[in-house]
């Protein structure tokens, strides 16, 4: 930051001899840090979380307390919004006044964060300061903004960090065969019941967490004996519930995927080398080994293994977070 009068002063982001009293802008403004709290990307739309659905809701009621304000489009992102409005010329309004519309949207969207997340109380900051805004000039313009906006979820993913199948280890058929997959919150450690996904004959139904019609079975996977061959079963397999569902496989002599956010390890644990050498197991990663875990990546990776399987069987999942969004957008059947 500048320093001005030997303290530091914030660069300020709006141009002085720009009058932002009334026109046409496309706002953007970002989560706090830059972290995944307003939903997750499910295939190529935003699946948001209460509060993502609490943010886009003030969007939408925007023009209620502000009668001169019109919003023609906005996008709720997993950490930052884009929003395209036009202020209507009143003699109330100021030199500032896109900016005192902004910042009583951050500062509602805040305050619904703490009853949301906190109950009340004082929450985790929710924006980083100030926004990003464009004045739009020509209706050129305005389409190309439209555009974008419209399709910004459709590129999130595959746009940052490339195919989740872009490095792998072991026996690639398994993604030629449906597979089922297990996810859980890294929360409760492994202390709630698992689903009974390990080793199982005739499974009685269970609930499904998310209210969709009815989802008609899916046939095991028959051997050249006529055996059954269990599907295999897919995960990041990070949390620790998910790593105990990893043990089980692996002391069953399951098959199964896992998925690495941060890149397959050069240095793999006895039991997952001996299913890689034996076909058993299939290692996928976006990225080189080594790379080390990024959040947003990690994200990507749940996002793939929720699509990509028939089935989702489900441990303790965190309401309202960022697998709770995943799954809410989820097409398989989703078990608990």
């Amino acid at each position: 930051m500048p320093i001005v009068d030997g303290k530091y002063r914030r660069p300020q982001l709006r141009n002085a001899k720009i009058n932002y009293r009334y026109g046409w802008f496309f706002v953007t403004f970002q989560v706090h840090q830059n972290k995944s709290r307003l939903g997750a990307i499910v295939g190529e739309e935003c699946v948001l979380n209460p509060l993502g659905e609490a943010v886009a809701k003030l969007i939408e009621t925007l023009p209620d307390y502000n009668s001169e304000v019109y919003v023609d489009c906005y996008v709720v992102m997993p950490n930052h919004v884009h929003l395209l409005l036009k202020i209507e010329d009143r003699p109330t309004n100021d030199e500032h006044h896109l900016g005192k519309i902004m910042r009583k949207l951050k500062s509602l969207a805040y305050r619904a964060s703490r009853e949301i997340i906190s109950r009340g109380t004082t929450a985790p900051r929710l924006w980083q300061e100030n926004y990003w805004e464009k004045i739009v000039t020509s209706h050129g313009q305005l389409e190309a903004i439209r555009r974008y906006i419209r399709e910004n979820p459709k590129r999130w993913s595959i746009d940052r960090f490339g195919p989740v199948t872009s490095h792998w280890q072991g026996n690639l058929a398994l993604l030629e065969e449906p597979f089922e997959a297990f996810v859980a919150s890294d929360t409760r450690g492994a202390t709630a019941p698992l689903p009974n996904i390990i080793s199982r004959g005739a499974t009685a139904p269970h609930p499904n967490i998310i209210s969709r019609g009815p989802t008609p079975p899916h046939p095991n996977i028959i051997s050249g004996s006529g055996a059954v061959v269990p599907r295999a079963i897919i995960s990041t397999f990070t949390s620790p519930q998910e790593r105990e569902v990893l043990r089980h496989l692996i002391a069953a002599k399951r098959r199964f995927i896992a998925v690495y956010p941060g890149g397959i390890p050069a240095n793999l644990p006895g039991g997952i080398a001996e299913s890689v050498a034996e076909g058993r197991a299939l290692l996928l990663s976006p990225v080189e080994s080594g790379t080390g875990v990024n959040k947003q990546r990690a994200i990507w990776c749940n996002e793939y293994v929720i699509r990509r399987a028939i089935k989702v069987w489900c441990g303790y999942i965190n309401p309202g977070g960022t697998l709770y969004s995943i799954l809410k957008g989820a097409k398989a059947e989703v078990m608990v």
